[in-house]
């Protein structure tokens, strides 16, 4: 059972959120410069070395969350598990943040002014939520949905489980065998809990309720890392009791 590592990209995401908030220089008041040219004149007509160190940053972070969003894309299109209506969700919303994104790779080096900078950059962090909001929205729905369809593959798999136990009655494996499926139907059980409400908690999250939402996030690895592990249980109680048919009679 291929599982994806939710916990390391959504850590990545958040720490790189994290470091944008930082404000640019230029958004200082004209009261703080020690410049004798006048706050307007410099900031307007003549851009400093400093404006044009913020602006090719600008221009970085851009086209790093065009590559994320391409990334997330390629995500969506080979997650075989995803449902159609949260595909199409995520592919919209990852089509308006790509929009959104390129307009602004276009129209940052133009900029000629911090307000115009300031501008730019405060879009691209609250109207485009890259790593903080789509991206965990996109792992983690992805997961939720792989979750939901190994459960129900588990699911249909418990009459002939239950049927091969039964098999067995009156055998030396037969108890051993029975503790396996009753702790297979309870760790199946608990994936669905655990995973159930995740997609819908995340995907109703917005670019700008961050980041007063991170914990909807935090909270949802945890509840997909869980729901992983009792998938992992299930998994081995599920081979052990294909062996115990096959006359295992071990733990």
């Amino acid at each position: 059972m291929k599982r994806r590592s939710i916990s390391i990209a959504l850590a990545s995401a958040l720490a790189t959120a994290a470091g944008a908030v930082v404000a640019l220089p230029g958004m200082a008041s004209a009261s703080t410069t020690t410049s004798t040219t006048p706050a307007s004149t410099t900031s307007t007509t003549t851009p400093g070395a400093g404006f044009k160190q913020a602006q090719q940053k600008l221009e970085q972070q851009l086209a790093d969350r065009v590559t994320q969003l391409q990334r997330l894309s390629a995500d969506v299109a080979g997650a075989k598990s995803l449902t159609a209506t949260h595909a199409t969700l995520l592919n919209t919303r990852l089509g308006a943040e790509t929009t959104a994104i390129n307009a602004l790779v276009q129209k940052v080096p133009t900029d000629t002014t911090w307000a115009e900078l300031n501008v730019d950059r405060s879009s691209m962090l609250q109207d485009n939520r890259v790593y903080a909001v789509m991206t965990p929205q996109v792992i983690q729905t992805i997961e939720a949905d792989l979750i939901a369809a190994q459960v129900t593959t588990f699911q249909a798999s418990e009459a002939s489980l239950q049927a091969g136990v039964s098999s067995l009655s009156g055998q030396p494996g037969y108890q051993n065998a029975l503790n396996h499926y009753l702790a297979f139907v309870r760790y199946v059980n608990r994936a669905q809990e655990d995973s159930t409400n995740v997609a819908a908690a995340v995907l109703a999250q917005l670019p700008q309720d961050w980041p007063s939402d991170t914990h909807v996030f935090v909270r949802a690895n945890h509840e997909l890392l869980n729901a992983d592990v009792a998938l992992a249980y299930a998994q081995y109680d599920e081979s052990v009791i294909g062996l115990a048919t096959g006359g295992y009679t071990g733990p």
